[in-house]
């Protein structure tokens, strides 16, 4: 929970490397998917320049699929989609209690601001949450209050289909400070923290274009779309990386416990590093 856009920890990295570098950007996690890369983007950073967003987005790609390929960026945020695996509600071992009712879309979560309301602010295991000074509710409200999603009410496409053009997508370093969250990095990261034009994605910038995800039946082309599916990511699995593309002591996506703040140390303290 405290890789999701707006938590503590986040907002203490970014201010962390502000000071640092005096980039002044939002930090975060999320889906991405390429087949230019071995590893379908696993461990890289990307710094997303999205409409209507006051900053730069620098995110690290922690987990990936085929539903993410290519020009669109699946962000972490408060209750922003459960996903195909969902495990945040609706059953005993979910994360969160209660039903998924008050989760809105699968895929996108609560199509509003009041919405946020109604979910559950803790996990069934609390207190790491509450300790970290974070809520579900308040992690939610952070996402619209800054506009890194969008409405589908009274639209054609409906519910949860609204999300923000992705202006510029460039792969790009990944903070030290973003790092320390995720203890993943690769070995053959960008020299910088800036776009530029030899770690583009192919489309960017974007000039023209719309998210597509807004026409009935389209792909999610050019998409910040959303998700927190409260299960481990696939850069957690060895089998998804190269250990060359990887730093030695940073070679997986450390998962965390059902509070969904302590981590579960996976490089490598268990039979076949299968934590």
């Amino acid at each position: 929970m405290d890789w999701t856009a707006g938590s503590s920890a986040m907002l203490a990295a970014g201010a962390k490397l502000k000071a640092r570098t005096g980039e002044d950007v939002w930090l975060g996690v999320g889906t991405f998917g390429t087949a230019a890369d071995p590893q379908s983007g696993l461990g890289a950073c990307y710094r997303l320049t999205v409409e209507g967003v006051q900053k730069d987005i620098i995110a690290q790609s922690i987990n990936t699929g085929h539903d993410v390929a290519g020009n669109q960026f699946d962000l972490q945020i408060g209750a922003g989609g459960a996903g195909a695996f969902n495990t945040c509600a609706g059953s005993s071992r979910s994360m969160y209690p209660g039903s998924t009712d008050a989760w809105g879309c699968q895929y996108g979560g609560v199509d509003s601001r009041a919405a946020c309301a109604a979910l559950p602010p803790y996990p069934r295991n609390a207190s790491a949450m509450k300790a970290a000074g974070d809520s579900l509710v308040a992690l939610c409200e952070f996402a619209w209050d800054n506009h890194l999603r969008l409405s589908g009410a009274g639209k054609p496409a409906g519910a949860c289909k609204y999300n923000p053009t992705l202006l510029d997508v460039s792969r790009v370093r990944c903070p030290e400070e973003l790092v320390e969250l995720t203890w993943a990095q690769r070995t053959d990261e960008p020299t910088s923290f800036r776009a530029s034009d030899g770690h583009r994605l192919a489309g960017f910038p974007n000039r023209d274009k719309t998210c597509q995800a807004q026409v009935p039946g389209a792909g999610a082309a050019y998409c910040m779309t959303r998700m927190m599916d409260c299960r481990k990511p696939s850069g957690a699995f060895k089998d998804n990386v190269h250990a060359d593309l990887m730093v030695v002591g940073r070679k997986l996506v450390q998962t965390c416990t059902d509070d969904g703040y302590t981590r579960i140390d996976v490089q490598c303290g268990c039979y076949d590093c299968y934590c």
